[in-house]
């Protein structure tokens, strides 16, 4: 699991320096680390809240909107603390030769797509778009 957690904070971390030197944003330093680290975890919150739909739908609970939002909070502030800069060059040095990169850079993508999907999927099997008082 450290592993996978690695790789994909690389491959978003790298995704984002190289969406900076096409639009020459900041010239001096690379920043995708922070963005990485961002996303990575903002991922993790949509998993983690599609998980707690179900959860609560388990147990006739509702959650509300306001409760999805402080969780993406959360998680957004607590990837603030595993930002490394140190860690992301040595994970750059080590993937810098592999294999398979442009297909494995296409499953990350539908990773992050697919925990955005799992979020709506999970609203829409729990019925909270179906009923007339929503979520909210």
């Amino acid at each position: 699991m450290k592993t996978l957690y690695y790789y994909l904070y690389y491959r978003f971390s790298k995704f984002y320096d190289e969406w900076d030197e096409i639009w020459d944003w900041s010239r001096t330093k690379k920043d995708g680390h922070i963005s990485g680290s961002l996303i990575l975890f903002g991922s993790f919150a949509f998993i983690f809240v599609s998980f707690l739909i179900f959860l609560f739908f388990l147990f006739d609970k509702k959650i509300d909107a306001y409760s999805c939002v402080a969780i993406v909070v959360v998680f957004s502030v607590l990837s603030l603390f595993f930002i490394n800069k140190k860690k992301y060059n040595e994970l750059e040095e080590r993937y810098k030769d592999e294999k398979h990169s442009k297909l494995k850079g296409w499953l990350v993508f539908l990773y992050f797509i697919g925990s955005i999907a799992s979020f709506f999927i999970s609203m829409s099997l729990c019925g909270y778009w179906q009923s007339k008082e929503g979520w909210m």
